[in-house]
C-alpha cells in the first residue's frame, strides 16, 4: 500500500509560505537564550525523578512512602516525555544531533523504546495525523474504535463503558505490548515504510529487562520491600503516568470535532497538507505557567504540527500569529478548553459505539 498524497493547491501553498514568513519574523524578535529554559527543565525533571527513586529504595521500610513516591515517579516520567524527550526527538533542545539523541534515549530507561517511538512519531504521525492506517501514534487495533471508518468488532458496542478501565493501562500497554507488536508484527503501520535494523531488537529487549530490574528487582534486593509490593507499586506508577499521559496525548487530536480523513481511490487526500493540519489538530486553551510545564508542545499543538522544528518555549507567541492569520484567511483553527476537549473525546468514543451497533444491526 502506497502512502497517501496530499492535494496540491496553489492557494494553500501561498498561504503556507506567507504564514512561514510571518512566523520567522516573530521568531527573530524573540530571545535566542529562551531555549535554556528547556535545558534547565531537563536537569530538574531528571534529577527529581532520580531523587524520587533513590529515596524510595533507601527508605523502603516505609511502605506508604515507597508507594507514594512511585506514583509521583510515574507522573514525572510523563513530564520528562512531554517537555524534553519529545522536544529532543524533533531536534529542538540542543543544536547538536548527538546531544538530542542522548536525551531521547532517556525514553529507553523509562521503559519505552526510543527508536520505534521516534519513527512512529516523525515518519507517520507528523506526516499523516489522524489518517487511518498511516498515523502510527493513533493506531488502534485493540478494543477501542477511534477511527470512524475503522473495521469494527461486535464487542466494541460496549467501548463507551469499558474505555475508562483501559486508559489507566495505557503505559503498561505501551511498554509491554505496543513496542513488541511494532517490532515483531509485520502488519503494523510503522512497518509499512520502515525496516528495523537488527541491532535494535536486542537493544529493545535489553532495555526492557533493565527497566524492570531497576523498578522491581533493585527495590527487592537492596530495599526492604517484597516482590509483590514492588510489583504493585510499579503498576501504580504506570497508572499514575497513564492518567496524565492520556490527558496530554488525547486532547489535541482524538475528539469528535477533528477530521479523520481518508485518501480517495487514487491515494490522494482531499486537502493539502497545510489545511489538513488545521482540520486534524486543535490547541488546548491553557496558557499559564503550570500547564506549560506539564504539556510542553501539546497544548500549542497546531503550532507544533505546522512548525515541528519550533520549541515549545516559543510556541505561545507563534500561536498568536497562527490564530490571527487563521482568522484573517478563514482557516479552521480551533482551541478547546481542556474539559471541553475531554468531553469531545468521549463523544467520539460514543459516536463510534453507535456506528458499531448500527453496522451490527445491518448484518444479514
Amino acid at each position: 500500500m502506497s502512502a497517501p498524497n496530499y492535494a496540491l493547491k496553489k492557494e494553500d501553498t501561498l498561504l503556507m509560505m506567507e504564514l512561514y514568513r510571518l512566523v520567522n519574523t516573530k521568531l527573530q524578535s524573540l530571545p535566542n537564550n529562551r531555549i535554556n529554559q528547556l535545558k534547565i527543565k531537563l536537569f530538574i525533571l531528571l534529577g527529581f525523578y532520580l531523587s524520587l527513586y533513590i529515596i524510595a529504595v533507601f527508605f523502603s521500610a516505609s511502605a506508604l512512602l515507597f508507594f507514594l513516591l512511585y506514583g509521583i515517579m510515574g507522573i514525572t516520567a510523563v513530564l520528562l516525555f512531554s517537555n524534553v524527550i519529545h522536544e529532543a526527538a524533533h531536534g529542538n533542545l540542543f543544536t547538536r544531533k548527538k546531544h538530542n539523541r542522548l536525551v531521547y534515549h532517556i525514553f529507553d530507561l523509562l521503559g519505552a523504546n526510543s527508536y520505534i517511538w521516534q519513527k512512529r512519531h516523525l515518519l507517520f504521525h507528523h506526516k499523516y495525523p489522524n489518517i487511518m492506517d498511516w498515523d502510527a501514534d493513533v493506531e488502534q487495533s485493540g478494543p477501542v474504535n477511534v477511527f470512524p471508518h475503522q473495521k469494527i468488532q461486535k464487542y466494541q458496542r460496549y467501548q463507551k463503558y469499558y474505555v475508562f478501565l483501559l486508559y489507566p493501562l495505557f503505559l503498561l500497554n505501551w511498554i509491554f505490548v505496543r513496542d513488541f507488536r511494532d517490532f515483531f508484527f509485520k502488519k503494523r503501520v510503522v512497518r509499512k515504510l520502515l525496516k528495523i535494523p537488527l541491532i535494535e531488537y536486542p537493544k529493545m529487549i535489553i532495555f526492557k529487562v533493565l527497566y524492570l530490574t531497576i523498578m522491581i528487582g533493585l527495590p527487592v534486593f537492596i530495599g526492604r520491600v517484597s516482590f509483590a509490593f514492588a510489583l504493585v507499586s510499579f503498576l501504580w506508577l504506570t497508572v499514575c503516568g497513564s492518567l496524565l499521559g492520556m490527558i496530554i496525548l488525547l486532547t489535541p487530536h482524538i475528539n469528535i470535532d477533528n477530521e479523520f480523513a481518508t485518501p480517495g481511490s487514487s491515494g490522494t487526500m482531499e486537502n493539502s497538507w497545510f489545511r489538513h493540519q488545521f482540520l486534524s489538530t486543535n490547541d488546548i486553551s491553557l496558557n499559564n505557567w503550570l500547564t506549560r510545564q506539564v504539556m510542553g508542545n501539546f497544548n500549542f499543538h497546531v503550532c507544533h504540527h505546522l512548525f515541528p522544528g519550533i520549541s515549545s518555549v516559543y510556541a505561545p507567541e507563534v500561536t498568536e500569529v497562527i490564530k490571527n492569520f487563521a482568522r484573517d484567511h478563514k482557516l479552521p483553527y480551533r482551541s478547546l478548553q481542556l474539559k471541553e476537549a475531554l468531553v469531545k473525546h468521549y463523544r467520539l468514543i460514543q459516536n463510534n459505539t453507535v456506528n458499531v451497533i448500527e453496522e451490527i444491526e445491518m448484518e444479514p
